[in-house]
């Protein structure tokens, strides 16, 4: 009788424990996981409040830990809770009709009150934002997502959920960073949940051929795969330094070689994403190259010695089809001069210039066109989907 009376007080212990564990950890509302609304709207608060938070120093070096196993342990446990998981639910076309679909990422909580950062190819389906977007905190809490803004070029998106308090990542120094620092990424490779791998910064501001993308991307040998992108890529104090987003794999999954958008670079994004909304939308259909450029002037000295080009612009060495500059007038050996009265002097001016443009815009550009100079008005395009 006292083995029974002592397992029926047993059974009744193991069973509050595990119900205790399932209404803290995993609460649900009738028998569903309590998903929390998206956002109604931005306050300009909130705004202000991020963009202050963008532009403080990066977080202060914490003292250097006793061990190797104590430091990869402490910098996951700082920034693993501000890493989410990012589900997308969208149609696509196909011959039989619309089929709904489904993609899984990550990203990082960059504000107690809710703003998330992860990857462009992240929220879009076949180049479409998702129309359902959830994100999933390491401790089960579930939101919907409103998509802020995003940047095609540098794959960011900005997102916002209804949150107060969150957990959020400390923001590092990208431009600090050596070959050879101790680096974890973490996300959610192939919808397995938070996971942590270990690595070192590879190299630094590496291009990724055929991506389209600014140069500048973190190379490193930590784990990421598929699933990772848009998580986070942090250093040995567990400061973002960096937004997963791409691999180089013959295989299609890690051999070492994955790579992160710097967090200063990223901070800059947001900044561009909260003043402007989605940014680099706008098209004009040039390929173009630094005049003053050594290289590029040897290259038309060589081919045109009697022609004296001017000392600072834009070379058009190719002009789309059926683009704004075509229309427009434009044609490739065309150096562009000035943009709205401002000479051109870098590439740099000319990207800035068009990222923050909206299409629709109207551009006056001084053209040099064989030893005489003139202005030609662009309306500015959208840039076509299929374009990287």
């Amino acid at each position: 009788m006292r083995k029974f009376l002592g397992f029926v007080a047993l059974f009744a212990l193991g069973f509050a424990a595990g119900a205790y564990v399932l209404n803290t950890y995993f609460p649900q509302r009738n028998g569903v996981r309590r998903v929390v609304a998206a956002p109604a709207g931005e306050t300009d608060a909130e705004r202000t409040a991020l963009i202050h938070l963008l532009e403080q120093r990066p977080a202060t070096a914490e003292p250097a830990p006793t061990s190797f196993e104590t430091m990869l342990r402490t910098a996951s446990q700082r920034i693993a809770p501000a890493v989410v998981n990012v589900d997308t639910t969208g149609e696509i076309a196909t011959w039989r009709g619309w089929r709904e679909v489904g993609g899984r990422g990550s990203g990082v909580i960059i504000s107690t009150d809710g703003y998330v950062v992860t990857n462009n190819h992240v929220v879009r389906i076949q180049r479409q934002i998702a129309r359902d977007i959830f994100v999933t905190l390491q401790d089960g809490r579930r939101f919907r997502a409103t998509v802020l803004g995003t940047d095609a070029q540098n794959d960011i998106a900005l997102l916002k959920i209804d949150g107060k308090n969150l957990p959020i990542a400390q923001l590092g120094d990208s431009d600090r960073l050596q070959v050879g620092d101790w680096a974890i990424a973490v996300g959610n490779p192939f919808g397995l949940g938070t996971t942590v791998t270990a690595g070192i910064i590879s190299a630094l501001n590496r291009s990724l051929e055929g991506q389209g993308a600014p140069s500048g991307f973190i190379q490193t040998d930590a784990a990421i795969n598929q699933g990772n992108s848009g998580g986070a890529l942090a250093d040995s104090r567990g400061r973002l330094i960096g937004i997963n987003t791409a691999i180089y794999s013959p295989v299609g999954a890690n051999v070492g070689i994955g790579f992160a958008i710097p967090v200063n670079r990223v901070k800059q994004v947001i900044k561009e994403i909260l003043e402007h909304g989605s940014v680099g939308q706008a098209w004009l259909g040039i390929s173009y190259a630094d005049i003053s450029d050594p290289q590029i002037r040897r290259f038309l000295q060589e081919r045109l010695p009697e022609v004296r080009f001017p000392a600072n612009g834009m070379f058009i060495d190719g002009v789309m089809a059926n683009s704004p500059a075509r229309s427009a007038g434009i044609q490739p050996g065309d150096v562009l001069v000035e943009l709205n009265g401002r000479p051109l002097r870098s590439i740099e001016q000319m990207q800035n210039y068009m990222r923050t443009a909206k299409p629709g815009q109207k551009v006056t550009l001084r053209v040099w066109r064989d030893g005489r100079t003139f202005d030609l008005t662009v309306t500015l395009g959208v840039r076509p989907e299929d374009m990287p």
